[in-house]
């Protein structure tokens, strides 16, 4: 497998031109989305089909397919990927906006030959982008999106797009991560459309040439709304190569499950993502992201195990307090490298981590590099040690830290904290407790909160049953990790308490309304308790610089607590344009 992906990379923007674009992914696949585009003929127009609604409309309709997904891939001839992927997608138009949201939902995936990307990344709702008139023009992404999933995402709402058309017969130039390509459709009876592929009319900038071709065929009802569509296309590159022929073969199947209107949760969650998402692109192969991080990883990993970085870690005590955290946090990262690169050794640190002999420190490297690898693996290797009758109390503490700074949380991860969280050891029963408002967090931010999977509710429920202020204070303090707008009444009336306010007034940190952000001005400007004004000012470091930047510099005139003021400070070098 080594040796493919070397032969990947070694060809700039060659095989990953074809896995990444025309609906052949480079690392694993996800269900295409059916998008509404502009056409231009003449004659009277059907009414429009599209499985994400023209962003004008004010329709508030979530629609929900089931996905199959097959692709088949090969380099000179070889088999290099094989996968497999089933699950559900998402499609919710943003009211008032030229967007809508598309989530996947409950995939599961097997690849053979290939890498998987983050599953955490492939959860992340991406808002797709239309134009005045109703053309798809890019994929908005959050900013932690690898590059992987950035390709796989865009093939994915791009691999059957429907450009609607006039008449029985229309054309039109449709764009995917390859390049632009001419789709000719033709409608068969009241209820059949086909899209037919050939070609490409021009490749995005420094991609290999491609051949493609293919069939999209898609079924709607009375009311035109899509019921199935089926996709079959191949691409191959359309001139020899060093390691000859790239070529591809991809099948997609879509089939309409469920459809109720919007919840007023579900479309306040989908406009908060457009704050913070990035401008909308086709993304297109690179080599300056996933591939360049996977070849650091690689040689920082280089001539490196899990037993020698232990040892290198032990090593450091006794070393000057000013040397030991650089060369710490050097070993950490490396570990990390070293995870990424080989889960195998993810499974022999979790073996480790969960013993009986481990001690403290070795127990602070093992979770420690574990949370800098963030993966899946490295995930739930954590998890276990939290649920392991074996591991010592002490370990078990450092992996419930751990798993508060992973960008994964799932159904093992939040069974293990919870787990953790019922502890008769106090700290433990703390830590484990803080990292499942985090976990909530990453779970909204995923899209992986339902039923059954909920640590916020639990959070809030244990809240309203505390029977004393140590208990409340530890609780607003996960309840802020999360994030969570339920818990915001929660905040605002423990405000009321000289014993919570400092807690509260930090726990409105992540909260996407506007109504913390008045808060916490009205906090930072009218509370008499520094230590609340303090706490209200580091809060407001994680807030939006434009509304903040002008009450922080009135803020930095007015205050004279020096404490606070460092916390103004702070929060103004963070926010200031470079």
């Amino acid at each position: 497998m080594k040796r493919r992906s070397s032969r990947l990379v070694a060809l700039p923007l060659l095989a990953a031109a074809l896995l990444g674009g025309c609906a052949l992914l480079q690392r694993a696949c996800a269900p295409a989305a059916l998008s509404p585009v502009a056409a231009a003929t003449a004659a009277p127009a059907p009414a429009e089909v599209s499985i994400t609604p023209s962003a004008r409309a004010e329709a508030t309709e979530r629609r929900v397919y089931a996905v199959t997904l097959s692709r088949h891939v090969t380099i000179g001839g070889e088999t290099f990927v094989e996968t497999r992927l089933e699950g559900r997608i998402s499609f919710l138009p943003i009211p008032g906006t030229s967007l809508c949201e598309a989530r996947l939902v409950d995939p599961s995936l097997d690849v053979k030959g290939g890498e998987s990307p983050s599953m955490a990344d492939l959860r992340r709702p991406v808002l797709l982008a239309h134009d005045e008139d109703g053309r798809l023009e890019g994929v908005r992404f959050d900013a932690r999106t690898d590059e992987a999933s950035r390709l796989l995402l865009t093939s994915l709402v791009t691999a059957t797009q429907y450009t609607r058309g006039k008449g029985a017969a229309w054309s039109a130039d449709e764009t995917d991560g390859s390049g632009v390509y001419r789709a000719d459709y033709e409608r068969n009876g009241e209820r059949t459309i086909v899209r037919r592929k050939r070609g490409f009319v021009r490749m995005h900038e420094g991609l290999t040439p491609l051949a493609a071709e293919g069939e999209l065929r898609i079924l709607v009802d009375g009311k035109d709304v899509i019921e199935s569509a089926t996709a079959h296309e191949r691409s191959r590159t359309s001139r020899k190569t060093a390691i000859g022929d790239v070529a591809g073969e991809l099948r997609v199947s879509l089939r309409l499950v469920d459809r109720a209107e919007a919840t007023s949760r579900e479309l306040a969650a989908a406009r908060a993502l457009v704050e913070d998402y990035e401008a909308p692109r086709m993304a297109m192969p690179r080599r300056d992201r996933s591939a360049s991080k996977r070849e650091m990883d690689e040689r920082r990993a280089a001539g490196h195990d899990l037993a020698e970085l232990r040892a290198a870690f032990a090593e450091t005590d006794g070393q000057p307090r000013d040397e030991v955290g650089k060369r710490r946090a050097a070993l950490l990262h490396t570990a990390g490298a070293l995870f990424r690169v080989d889960p195998a050794e993810v499974l022999a640190a979790g073996r480790a981590l969960a013993t009986r002999g481990v001690t403290d420190a070795e127990a602070n490297f093992l979770a420690g590099g574990l949370a800098a690898a963030g993966t899946e693996e490295a995930a739930h290797a954590l998890a276990n040690t939290l649920t392991s009758s074996e591991a010592t109390i002490e370990a078990q503490r450092h992996a419930a830290v751990s798993l508060a700074m992973m960008p994964v949380a799932d159904e093992g991860t939040v069974s293990a904290l919870s787990k953790g969280a019922a502890s008769d050891d106090p700290a433990l029963g703390n830590l484990s407790t803080m990292a499942l408002g985090a976990a909530g967090r990453t779970l909204a931010t995923n899209g992986d909160v339902g039923e059954g999977l909920d640590p916020v509710a639990d959070l809030l429920a244990r809240y309203a049953s505390a029977t004393d202020d140590a208990e409340r204070d530890m609780l607003l303090a996960a309840l802020g990790n999360s994030g969570d707008a339920r818990a915001f009444e929660v905040i605002q009336g423990a405000l009321g308490s000289a014993r919570l306010a400092k807690t509260a007034a930090y726990a409105l940190r992540f909260l996407a309304m506007p109504e913390a952000d008045t808060l916490l001005h009205t906090l930072g400007t009218m509370s008499p308790d520094p230590e609340v004004r303090r706490a209200t000012y580091r809060a407001a470091f994680f807030r939006d610089a434009n509304v903040w930047l002008p009450w922080l510099e009135a803020a930095l005139a007015k205050e004279k607590d020096t404490r606070v003021l460092e916390a103004i400070r702070a929060a103004l070098a963070h926010m200031a344009p470079p």
